[in-house]
């Protein structure tokens, strides 16, 4: 069930003319949010990332919305307010997302992810070349893991008290905000649900992206990673830098963490707008 922060966030969205959709997928009903655009860009679809949602997104969907033919915002399998299957892994969740964008897209598309949907986006990207025209990974996972990484990055999305949940904000943004004890609140009864705790907990080598996987990628890629990334660990963005390949652009960006879309959605945009005129050139 989708929490009221969620509601909220939609409803913040609905009334500036979004509209939701949906489509039955091996996960069950997959929700999205799409509006057309203002401008000739391509048309751009946004992927939240773990224990997220389209909605939270809505300042970055905002901004791109002038420039762009059409946004479309995916809520992930198990994530706002799309269906929460019984047995959730890594697999499955990319499979329902994969059914609904190959509904949801009628032609090449630029392709935004952050965090887990930047792993989902790299992976659609290998699986449906011809249906991504540009790729941008903003603080992608999917990076292969030592043990103790993966049992690090397991106890940071473990949630046990309200302080550890700001604890896990003030990892994820630079800038903190007025709103922080409430967002706390959200992010516990968020981390909570059982089917993201399956998910969770069944992280591991098969999930992980692999060597063979990111060399594949004919598309142009982009890649921002923040400087004050406190999430993930640095050895993903190794694994980035030596195995994406040579055509792909990685940026480190001062001043951000983990969420660069919201410690800095104007630069952000500028980066991703940047990319998206040099990819349809």
């Amino acid at each position: 069930m989708a929490l009221f922060s969620e509601r909220l966030a939609r409803l913040s969205l609905h009334l500036r003319g979004w509209r939701s959709r949906s489509v039955d997928t091996c996960t069950g009903a997959l929700h999205w949010v799409e509006t057309p655009g203002g401008g000739a860009l391509p048309t751009t679809v946004v992927l939240h990332g773990y224990n997220s949602s389209a909605g939270y997104n809505a300042p970055l969907l905002q901004a791109l919305r002038p420039h762009v033919r059409r946004v479309i915002a995916p809520d992930l399998p198990a994530h706002g307010f799309s269906h929460a299957p019984s047995h959730l892994d890594g697999t499955l969740l990319y499979q329902g997302l994969r059914d609904a964008l190959d509904h949801a897209l009628d032609g090449p598309v630029m392709l935004v992810g952050s965090s887990m949907g930047a792993a989902l986006a790299l992976r659609y990207a290998v699986d449906r070349p011809s249906r991504v025209m540009g790729l941008a990974l903003v603080s992608p996972g999917g990076a292969p893991l030592s043990a103790s990484e993966l049992a690090a990055l397991q106890r940071t999305f473990t949630l046990r008290t309200h302080a550890e949940a700001e604890d896990f904000i003030d990892r994820l943004l630079v800038r903190r905000t007025a709103l922080r004890p409430i967002a706390a609140a959200s992010l516990r009864r968020g981390f909570a649900r059982p089917a993201l705790r399956r998910l969770l907990a069944g992280v591991g080598p098969a999930n992980y992206l692999t060597v063979d996987e990111l060399r594949a990628l004919t598309m142009p890629v982009l890649l921002l990673w923040g400087a004050e990334e406190r999430v993930l660990p640095s050895t993903g963005l190794d694994f980035f830098r030596e195995h994406l390949p040579p055509h792909a652009r990685i940026e480190v960006v001062a001043g951000v963490g983990h969420s660069p879309q919201v410690d800095d959605c104007d630069g952000t945009v500028r980066r991703l707008l940047a990319f998206l005129r040099e990819t349809a050139g």
